[in-house]
């Protein structure tokens, strides 16, 4: 369990880095902010300008071991297949990218589970041209699975996207 949040909080150092070192020197963020987007079904690419694509997969419902953490028992483990394809000029840092979910009609966050690899998230970078992908997963209650957002944000800068459905 020590080596999970070793690996979180070794994460979230570099994101927090990586973010002031481009603040600091002026430089604008890799991907150019979002255009404004409406609900999609899961399995939908989104384009943000500049040219990076997100695809967020179908939904799976899973079992958490006795060793996640983020899971609290009563609710449903569900998790996604994020891709991100890198279609800009530099390399996509992986850690910057972060993602959330909201479920149910008053828009609980739901907890980001972490259950061995999964939860790691895209780790490195993705050149330009290349694709990366890793399973993001997340505790969301058992009453709120026929209205979940997922909600995926590719730097500290730039706009989200959202893809919205129900979890089967």
């Amino acid at each position: 369990m020590n080596g999970i949040r070793t690996t979180v909080m070794a994460r979230l150092s570099v994101a927090v880095a990586m973010t002031a070192c481009l603040l600091s020197s002026g430089a604008g963020a890799a991907v150019a902010a979002a255009t404004a987007s409406s609900d999609t079904d899961w399995g939908d690419t989104k384009k943000w300008d500049g040219g990076l694509e997100v695809t967020v997969s179908q939904p799976m419902k899973f079992t958490p071991s006795a060793y996640s953490i983020g899971h609290e028992s009563g609710n449903q483990g569900v998790k996604w297949r994020i891709k991100v394809h890198n279609g800009t000029h530099e390399a996509f840092q992986g850690a910057l990218m972060t993602v959330y979910v909201k479920s149910g009609s008053d828009g609980h966050t739901c907890e980001q589970i972490f259950d061995g690899d999964l939860g790691a998230g895209i780790t490195g970078s993705v050149s330009p041209g290349a694709s990366g992908s890793a399973e993001f997963a997340f505790d969301v209650p058992r009453g709120q699975l026929t209205k979940v957002d997922l909600e995926v944000q590719p730097d500290f800068l730039g706009d989200g996207k959202h893809w919205v459905g129900e979890v089967k």
